[in-house]
């Protein structure tokens, strides 16, 4: 098959827009999971805050007034220092007060430290409990107590606390026991640890509470122990049989410890874990603070995935379904394309090798296709057209190359070649045309041995016509300069000369100096010219006094006035047309005088030509990628006298 060709362009758009395709569905896919997921955890966390914040207020109150009571009774055990019939009835009135506040409350004991108890010998064991039973309340003798866990706990931590739940050995259920320290003052006064007095309540009543919450989508509730273990759950058969390891399907530690740590950082919230019967579920928990048990809501996962199953379901079908439509679209698109694109690239490998004689095929349409067909057409017809301009314009262009060398050739390099040089002063010049041929210039030459001629000038307007009359400014105000005795005269003289032939009406700014290279003296007149900058030996930088008269060629009778200055041995005098100040940026931005005289006071005092160049540098630094608009010349003279 044809569209199978791998370098074919109907194959390579075919995999780009089914790599689109894949992309744009994976990234509306993992939207979509997350959002059911994230809906899914705030469902959920509503739910069980929902659910715990009522019963875990309920559960935390009976604990809170358990503990209460405990402190309450171990406080008066400290002092009263009760023994024999007074500590049975002690026991059993508080068993009775107790049941009052708090019905679950089934017995209340005393464990004393050997020979703490009142009026007991120095190794003797006291263990006295109060039991509720039926109606009654017995009192019965314990032993065996100091190796016990609840004992043990709380004389080395020296703090009430809840203890683990177990079934006790006087109480044949489920109990919670609250211990409390019992502290009595010894003979000198010190407080020391005397016993531990305990408060058993039932926990039998959390298998009802859990049975009662409801629970939507088949969830249930689970109450941990602080150290996991399973107290209350739907099913009685586990209920302090198995413990969070065992909830979490027995994986290993560190689901448990995930756990915990979930547990003792959050305090509350959704965590991921397996139910009894080994299967996924998602787990509400809540921290009591009272005890540290956990209260915790277990949904089946598989309930709530249902929805986000089946919707990954049918977006996976539907997207099987749009690759096999966009596949038979493309192959038709691509086919549609590719062919005509074919028969045009033959015309062009035509075209390219001159043969402009070409068929074009022909397409019926207005589509796209159609259009580059008729741009072919049209593309024929131009090159033939093109090729015949191409070769004037190649002739206009070496031309216009070799009027530049001309105009070039005439403007001299350096002062060797009008043999001006000499110890007195250094002189370098720099011209860059915007164009192929420009309109500025620039002259030096002796006009005797004392005196040298500088000349900065810039005809209006670019190209060849500035560069003809630039050449016919420069010969003129070269010839007036060498015959006549002052820079006045030259300017007046050759003004009227310009203007009477000036029929195109252009016009020049000229700025010409006389320089005693004996003296440093400056006699120089300015026709609508930029001021030169003065650069002092000590670096400061200013521009010369310039009373600028009017452009040269524009009136015949302008009368020009001289002006002077003297330059110091050491001093500089930069000359420059407005393609210097005016060059832009992108931005826009002019290079301007401020930036001009900067620069001049960096890049002078190290030779006219580092000059030039500096001023070039910064320049092009300011403009960077911003075309040149203005022809930039530059005349730099060091005056050594």
């Amino acid at each position: 098959m044809r569209f199978l060709n791998v370098h074919g362009l109907a194959f390579k758009q075919s995999i780009m827009t089914l790599v689109g395709f894949s992309v744009v569905f994976a990234t509306l896919f993992g939207v979509l999971s997350f959002k059911v997921q994230s809906e899914l955890s705030t469902l959920l966390t509503e739910k069980g805050e929902e659910i715990s914040l009522a019963n875990v207020a309920i559960i935390e109150k009976l604990f809170e007034k358990g503990k209460k009571l405990g402190d309450e009774y171990a406080e008066v055990l400290g002092k009263e220092m009760l023994s024999g019939k007074d500590l049975d009835d002690f026991l059993t009135q508080a068993v009775f007060d107790a049941r009052q506040a708090l019905p679950q409350v089934l017995a209340v004991v005393v464990a004393y430290e050997p020979g703490m108890a009142p009026k007991s010998k120095w190794h003797q064991e006291v263990m006295r409990l109060a039991q509720y039973s039926g109606n009654d309340i017995k009192l019965l003798k314990g032993k065996d107590y100091l190796e016990k866990t609840w004992y043990k706990s709380t004389k080395n931590l020296q703090k009430g606390l809840w203890q683990e739940p177990f079934v006790g050995d006087f109480i044949k259920e489920p109990i919670a026991i609250y211990t409390a320290p019992i502290y009595q003052k010894d003979a000198y006064g010190n407080t020391v640890f005397a016993g531990v007095l305990c408060v058993d309540m039932s926990i039998a009543f959390l298998k009802e509470t859990v049975a009662s919450i409801p629970v939507s989508n088949s969830g249930y509730v689970v109450v941990l122990s602080a150290n996991n273990t399973i107290i209350a759950h739907p099913k009685n058969e586990i209920v302090f049989k198995e413990s969070l390891s065992d909830l979490s399907g027995g994986e290993g530690s560190q689901t448990v410890t995930d756990f915990e740590k979930a547990v003792q950082s959050m305090k509350k919230g959704l965590f991921m874990g397996t139910s009894a019967d080994g299967k996924d579920a998602v787990i509400y928990f809540k921290a009591m603070e009272s005890n540290g048990w956990t209260f915790m809501i277990v949904w089946p996962a598989n309930e709530f995935m249902e929805s986000q199953r089946s919707l990954e379901k049918m977006f996976a079908w539907m997207s099987v379904g749009g690759y096999v439509v966009m596949l038979l679209l493309i192959i038709v698109i691509s086919t549609r394309v590719s062919r005509p694109l074919k028969e045009l690239a033959v015309a062009a490998d035509n075209l390219g090798k001159g043969n402009f004689d070409v068929s074009i095929p022909h397409l019926s349409g207005h589509d796209e296709i159609a259009q580059f067909a008729w741009a072919f057409l049209n593309m024929r017809t131009s090159l033939k057209e093109h090729i015949e301009k191409q070769k004037d314009l190649d002739r206009i262009e070496s031309e216009l190359d070799f009027a530049k060398e001309i105009q070039l050739g005439f403007l001299s390099g350096d002062e060797r070649e009008e043999n001006s040089q000499d110890e007195r002063h250094e002189l370098t010049p720099l011209l860059l045309p915007a164009k192929e041929v420009g309109g500025d210039f620039y002259d030096f030459f002796k006009l005797d041995d004392g005196r040298l001629c500088v000349v900065v000038g810039d005809v209006s307007g670019k190209g060849v016509p500035a560069a003809l009359f630039m050449m016919v400014a420069r010969i003129v105000l070269h010839t007036m300069a060498k015959n006549l005795k002052s820079v006045v005269e030259t300017f007046d003289n050759t003004n009227a000369e310009l203007a009477k032939r000036n029929k195109a009406n252009m016009f020049v700014t000229v700025w010409m100096g006389f320089v005693d290279l004996n003296t440093g003296h400056v006699e120089y007149v300015s026709a609508g010219h930029n001021p030169p900058v003065i650069r002092h030996k000590d670096g400061s930088v200013e521009f010369a006094k310039n009373r600028a008269g009017m452009v040269m060629a524009a009136m015949d009778n302008t009368h020009y006035k001289q002006q002077t200055m003297d330059l110091a041995p050491g001093d500089s005098l930069f000359l420059y047309t407005d393609g210097v100040t005016e060059a832009i940026n992108v931005h826009n931005e002019m290079f301007g005088n401020d930036r001009l005289l900067d620069a001049v006071a960096h890049g002078g005092g190290k030779g006219s030509k580092e000059t030039c160049r500096f001023v070039k540098r910064q320049i092009d630094a300011f403009a960077k990628n911003a075309p040149q608009f203005d022809d930039i010349t530059m005349l730099v003279l060091d005056y050594k006298g």
